[in-house]
């Protein structure tokens, strides 16, 4: 991920086949990675696809949760850059729908634990019959060499586990970020929403596996970012914006930067 991180920072743009040899990521002539790997940056939301000069031609360019990581931890390699990417992959709109029916519909109908084929027969259920869908979407998080730092998913006696995500004043200031993301992903113009339009909109709790009260302590603490306020006097609770998406990934950015180890 890193090299197309890269490629994309440097305004590149090409075939398949030219954007593998400008990054090394493998790309054989019926088979390859490139095309996945976009795939997948794209609904972390690391990358967008921007107009290309060409027939077959990819211009990606990076986010603005993108340019974060790439000023900060271009290798993914920080559990909440992490889980920040497993957040804009679940989405409802934006992420990938596999990602959003197992991490956010099926939080009632799968729960917490179940097997690999409990996930398939669901999927089944929504995509009808076809090639595998669990296997990719499971070892997204049960290998390190995607987002397994995370925590998302965990294997206990052959079943996989859902963990919750982080709930510290440490994910202030990135989870503040990721609601201005959505904010301008759902609620465009708008400088008020209820924690209920949030919620009902874009199933951030369900991705989270937060109660209610966990997400309301994770907004307290959003709070102290100076990024959105809450007006807590009346239920649901109001949030107010007070900052855009792009100025929160760029604060991102720098905390990420001054927060990487020394040689890092």
């Amino acid at each position: 991920m890193a090299a197309l991180l890269e490629y994309a920072a440097l305004g590149g743009e090409g075939s398949y086949q030219e954007i593998s040899q400008a990054t090394s990521i493998p790309m054989g002539r019926s088979t390859g990675k490139v095309p996945a790997i976009l795939d997948y940056a794209r609904g972390m939301n690391l990358v967008t696809l921007g107009r290309s000069s060409g027939s077959g031609k990819k211009k990606p360019r990076l986010t603005g949760f993108g340019q974060a990581v790439y000023t900060g931890d271009r290798h993914l390699g920080r559990p909440l850059v992490q889980w920040l990417a497993h957040m804009h992959l679940c989405l409802p709109r934006g992420g990938a729908a596999a990602w959003h029916l197992v991490f956010v519909s099926g939080r009632a109908s799968l729960g917490s634990r179940f097997s690999a084929a409990q996930v398939e027969q669901y999927l089944v259920e929504h995509f009808g019959p076809g090639r595998s869908r669990t296997g990719p979407l499971l070892r997204t998080y049960l290998e390190d060499a995607a987002l397994g730092r995370a925590g998302v998913l965990s294997q206990r006696q052959g079943e996989v586990v859902r963990c919750r995500a982080p709930l510290d004043v440490q994910c202030a200031l990135p989870y503040a970020a990721f609601v201005l993301e959505l904010w301008e992903r759902f609620f465009s113009g708008r400088g008020q929403i209820t924690v209920d339009e949030l919620v009902a909109e874009t199933g951030w709790p369900d991705i989270c596996l937060w109660s209610c009260q966990e997400l309301e302590q994770a907004l307290e603490w959003m709070e102290q970012s100076g990024l959105l306020a809450l007006d807590r006097q009346r239920r649901p609770w109001i949030l107010e914006k007070r900052a855009t998406a792009t100025e929160a990934w760029q604060e991102l950015g720098r905390w990420l930067e001054e927060a990487a180890p020394a040689g890092g």
